[in-house]
């Protein structure tokens, strides 16, 4: 049998998993800033400031890149539900990493893909083997080990990062429905303008004046959000996504050392063991779907 030959740009594997990893590094500094900014200012005002300066740095690149009409969509309403899960799972996310260490948010957070599978049935009509029910099953395993429910470790503040997942999962189905219809860019800018138009809403209510170096962070901190939604994009251009796909879990890696060494937090074994629980659960569901079983 012939081997069909690669498409141009995606016979460069290590410079994708490269970039997935850069990707990752970028929003788990951008949520280590989020933790920090939520210590001294309202959670709304420092969501607004990721969508905000994100629309800031996003649109000169739009005219550098020439997409001179970024909001025409060919599915408007699509793109509205994707805003809207976003920035709840923005907000979520924000508020799980304020109340509990990176590391078991993101341990948490990975079941992301394994509700993505759960929700592809009812939203894009797929089917979903016993096996890829299995690997839901491990992942949400993983998730009890990691919040041991009835001890009171975590409490009731590790349902956040549950209900994160959920909503990013949203909004990961509405992306791959909108690859068909949209340039990446109408996309990019329908997030960041939906996610500040929402948040200007409320942010007169709570609106906390920033001192200059907090200013200055909010400004990395949606920039960082925008290099690694493009560092993201252009990582699966280069290699197969059953390759690239599963490098989004070296984010427990930067999540464990930033943690550590920036707010003294370290994960026990508990976390270490569910974590390593939940990643299995997505790399066998990842290993599934690459041979179409």
């Amino acid at each position: 049998m012939a081997v069909a030959a690669a498409p141009a740009g995606r016979d460069r594997p290590l410079l994708g998993i490269g970039l997935m990893c850069l990707a990752v590094l970028c929003l788990t500094v951008q949520d280590s800033t989020a933790k920090h900014l939520a210590l001294s200012y309202p959670l709304g005002e420092v969501v607004w400031a990721r969508y905000a300066f994100n629309l800031v740095f996003l649109l000169p690149l739009l005219a550098v890149a020439g997409h001179r009409a970024p909001w025409r969509s060919a599915r408007p309403g699509l793109q509205m539900l994707r805003g809207v899960a976003m920035i709840t799972a923005t907000g979520l996310m924000f508020l799980s990493v304020s109340l509990l260490p990176l590391a078991e948010t993101y341990a948490i957070s990975f079941l992301a893909p394994l509700f993505v599978a759960g929700l592809a049935v009812p939203a894009l009509g797929e089917k979903v083997t016993p096996r890829r029910w299995a690997a839901i099953a491990l992942g949400f395993l993983g998730v009890l080990v990691v919040a041991r429910p009835g001890t009171g470790i975590l409490g009731p503040a590790a349902l956040a990062p549950v209900a994160m997942a959920f909503f990013f999962a949203v909004y990961q189905l509405a992306t791959r429905r909108l690859a068909a219809f949209d340039h990446p860019y109408t996309t990019m800018f329908f997030s960041a303008g939906i996610g500040t138009a929402l948040t200007s809403l409320v942010l007169p209510s709570l609106f906390v004046l920033p001192a200059p170096g907090d200013w200055v962070l909010m400004g990395v901190m949606g920039l960082l959000g925008l290099a690694g939604q493009l560092a993201m994009i252009r990582a699966f251009a280069f290699g197969d996504a059953s390759l690239i796909a599963p490098f989004v879990y070296t984010q427990i890696l930067w999540a464990v050392a930033i943690g550590w060494s920036v707010f003294g937090d370290l994960p026990d074994a508990w976390t270490l063991a569910g974590a390593a629980i939940v990643v299995s659960g997505g790399l066998w569901l990842l290993r599934q779907q690459a041979r179409g079983g």
